[in-house]
Order: C-alpha cells, then structure tokens, then sequence
C-alpha cells in the first residue's frame, strides 16, 4: 500500500481524472456553490501529486503535503455530501 501511495504514475492518472471529470461535468453545474466538491478534489489531488516529488526531497514536507491532500479528500466529501443535500432542498 505505501509503494501505491508514492507512485508518482497513479498521483498523475488521479490529478488527471479530477480535470477530466470537472471538464465533463461544468455545464451540468447550474451554481457558482456546486464547484467546491471538485475544487477541493483538484486540491487533493495537487497536493499528493506534489508531495510525490517533493516527498524524495524533503520527507517532513512531502508528509505535510500528503495531510494537506488528507485533509482536502475529507473536505471533498464532505462538500459533496452538502452540495447533494442543498440542491436536493433548493431545487
């Protein structure tokens, strides 16, 4: 699981899907709020993809960047947990 998590390959397919997906799915979001979900997955994705470089570099920060991106995941869900029951309640 570790070799997983610092593959510098798999951190760029992720960083990829995120842009894919917010690419595919712009015109299907009608307000300026449901972007925090994909703006908080890019982030995720940014961060661990950074800290896949700068983690050979310089552990401690390569550490600190794989909490950032953590912290972004958790953030991510849930914004998409509450852009789901916002659009469900306004619309």
């Amino acid at each position: 699981m570790s070799k997983l998590l610092k593959s510098k390959a798999l951190a760029w397919c992720a960083f990829t899907l995120i842009i894919l997906v917010f690419a595919l799915t712009f015109r299907m979001r009608e307000v300026w709020w449901a972007f925090f979900d994909i703006f908080f997955a890019f982030m995720m994705a940014f961060c661990h993809l950074a800290a896949t470089y700068i983690g050979s570099l310089l552990p401690p920060a390569g550490r600190k960047l794989d909490i950032f991106a953590a912290v972004f995941g958790i953030l991510a869900v849930a914004a998409l947990i509450g852009e789901n029951i916002a659009y469900n309640i306004i619309f």
